[in-house]
This record gives C-alpha cells, structure tokens and sequence, in this order.
C-alpha cells in the first residue's frame, strides 16, 4: 500500500514540475507579447460627467464643448485642459442650442463646433466659431454660415487640413449620409466635395501630415469596415485595408473591432484609435495606424491592471498634444464619466 501512494506521489510531484515548467515557457508554444505604450491618470475634467461633447486643440490647450450630463440633460458649458499645468479651467459657455453628438476643428488659432442632436430629436446645422484670446482670455462665440442642406445631422465627423475645417457622413433623422463639405474660414463658405464611398454615421477621424482618415461608425446599423484616406489637394478619398482582419491574400491580421463613437488622436505619423461600443458593448482597446504600410498595432489600454485603472466606454473625448494623446469624459450604458487619461506611445507598462 506504501509503494502504491508513493509512487502516486512521484507521478504527482513530476507532474507538477511539468507544468510549472510549461508556465516558465521551458516547454510550452505560448507566447506573451508587451504591449506598447502606458496611460496615465490626469486631472479629472472639471464639468459635470457628460458623453458625447465636441472637442478641438488650439496653441496646446484641448477644448471640451457641451455634451449630454448625467442627469440626462445637454450642457453648454465650455472648459480649457492645459497639458502644462494639468488644469481645466471653464470658459465662455457656448451661445448655441444645447446639444450632443456635435463636431468640433480647428483651423489656426479658431475652434469651431456645429451639428449635433437637440432636445425633442431635432437635428442641427449651424455652426459657431470659437475665438480663445476673446472675453478677456475666457473666449468668445460667433456664429457662422450654416452647414449646407436641408436637414441638420448628427454623428457626422470632422477634421482640418491646410487651414481648412472638413465635416462629413452621420444621419440626418432619416438617413445615413456620405456627403462631404469644406469650410474656408477667410470667405465664410462651404464648398461641395468627392463623398465617402459609403454612408456612415458615428464614425471617427484623424490626420496624419497632409490626409484624413475616416473609420468605423455604423449603416444600415452593421459596422463598417471600411477605412478611407482623404486627400484634399485633389479631392479623393482612396480605400485602404478594410478592417476584417485579413490581408489581401486572406492572411490573418492584427486589426481592431469594428465600433461606433471611437475617440481619436494624432501622434507623429500615426493616427490612433481607442474606446468606442460595438453591440452596445463599450471597448477600451488601444490601436495605431501607420499609414505608410497600412497596417494597425494594439498598444496599452487604460483599463489593463495596474494601481489605477479607467472603465471601457464610448462617446468619449479624444484629442492629442504634442507626443501625448488624451482621453476624457465618455459613458458606459447610463453611466457617465469625468476621468481623463493621458497616452504615451513611447512610455513603459506593467503588462
């Protein structure tokens, strides 16, 4: 009977250092990779908790417009993140019907913010400009010509190459759109441009040097899975990889999920992507794009375990400064956050 329990615990103990050897890598196929780049928890936004606010960054300070709070009411309020401080500081409110879901860009030392959805679902075209060094340093509102068409929009999105604003796609309370115009900021105009090869609402974009890319978003409420690149100089919009995680050969690639309401940023030559909901499940994955290979990395999320973590959410704020980008605001199901967070690239994790 003791031979028999011991040799039970030889097979035991030699199964243990099998495996234990395995979990060191002395044996197993599995590999962990890093992850790169780290988040970094800054000063909390100062408003009142809120999703779907418009943003724009002039002389490095972000701006955050508006949004729909926690009480399930749209605000007006306007408030300032100073990178170099890590400050917010609230500024003049903005003069227009209160609204969610609206674009924002800047083009030179202006900020301008239109569209969006009102109280009772009206949709809304009107624009506004945003002067920082008016009302005695706290700002101050114009309006400008409407965007064109007969029906205002939301989910749209927006972006400004060469001194010249760009808002596009979203839905207009019946459709889903894929239409295109420029603002020059000099004449007060809106010109026609080449559409997006398809309708989308509640996508995103980025720039990166002298183009624009719009990704994800939903029609006909499937995700989309186009990526586009926008070149204004001769009016086209060329198609890049599609994100279905294949190549062209069918190879199998790093790419992320399809969503709606991402937040975006610029860094260097890279556009990045990061939160945002697909099937209401809101995301909180990290991606880059380099449009010089046309391919995606996945970098650090800030929900990953460390001493402070964020929660995923959507309809949340992006915008980039310098060689950093930043997260702010945003929601997950009813519940709506004041939490922002700062990306580095370059910077060391835990994982």
């Amino acid at each position: 009977m003791n031979k028999f329990f011991n040799t039970l615990a030889s097979i035991f103990v030699l199964s243990c250092i099998t495996l234990y050897l395995a979990s060191c890598g002395g044996s197993s196929n599995t590999t962990t990779t890093a992850k790169p780049g780290s988040w970094d928890k800054v000063a909390d936004f100062s408003g009142s908790k809120r999703s779907g606010a418009a943003s724009f960054v002039i002389n490095g300070k972000a701006y955050v417009v508006g949004g729909f709070d926690a009480l399930n009411t749209r605000v007006v309020d306007v408030y300032q993140y100073d990178p170099v401080k890590d400050t917010w500081a609230e500024q003049t409110k903005f003069p227009g019907i209160e609204r969610s879901g609206a674009i924002g860009f800047a083009i030179g030392s202006k900020g301008y913010v239109g569209t969006g959805l009102a109280a009772n679902n009206v949709y809304l075209k009107d624009f506004w400009e945003f002067d920082p060094a008016g009302n005695g340093g706290l700002g101050s509102w114009k309006q400008i010509l409407d965007l064109p068409g007969t029906k205002g929009r939301n989910g749209a999105v927006a972006f400004s190459v060469a001194n010249r604003g760009y808002v596009g796609a979203g839905f207009n309370g019946s459709n889903e759109l894929n239409d295109v115009y420029e603002y020059v900021p000099g004449s007060n105009t809106w010109v026609v441009r080449a559409g997006l090869s398809g309708k989308r609402v509640n996508g995103a974009a980025f720039t990166i040097d002298n183009f624009a890319y719009v990704v994800f978003g939903t029609n006909n409420q499937q995700p989309t899975r186009t990526v586009e690149q926008y070149d204004p100089v001769n009016d086209v919009w060329t198609q890049k990889q599609q994100l279905t995680k294949k190549d062209k050969n069918g190879n199998t690639i790093a790419q992320p999920d399809p969503r709606d309401f991402a937040s975006t940023f610029t860094i260097g030559s890279l556009g990045f992507i990061s939160s945002g909901s697909f099937n209401l499940t809101p995301l909180s994955d990290t991606w880059g794009y380099d449009p010089a290979t046309d391919t995606w990395t996945q970098y650090y999320s800030y929900t990953s375990p460390t001493v402070i973590r964020g929660s995923a959410r959507d309809a949340a704020v992006g915008f980039g400064i310098g060689n950093v980008g930043y997260i702010t605001t945003g929601r997950s199901g009813g519940f709506r956050f004041d939490d922002t967070w700062k990306f580095d690239p370059a910077g060391a994790n835990n994982n």
